[in-house]
């Protein structure tokens, strides 16, 4: 499970930093942090300050943020965009 989180981490990682399948990297990558605070931390208490899990739900929500508002300007995403034509 420890590989494939790592996997998951870097391919989602590079992807999201490139801009590139932002906010499906993102969601992805987002719903991996969650997991991991409630595979991880969870069990020892429900509050993030006593079980120290405040770094995995800061990027869960951040990542999910990043899903929602999707890719900046200068992203990849947002450079293929703006070459499509509109019909």
């Amino acid at each position: 499970m420890l590989l494939a989180a790592g996997v998951i981490e870097l391919v989602t990682g590079v992807l999201v930093t490139l801009g590139l399948f932002t906010r499906l990297a993102a969601f992805i990558a987002s719903g991996e942090m969650a997991f991991a605070y409630f595979i991880g931390h969870f069990p020892k208490s429900f509050w993030p300050i006593v079980n120290m899990g405040e770094v995995a739900i800061l990027f869960c929500f951040t990542l999910l943020y990043i899903a929602a508002a999707g890719p900046g300007a200068w992203s990849v995403d947002g450079a293929r965009i703006r070459r499509e034509p509109i019909h």
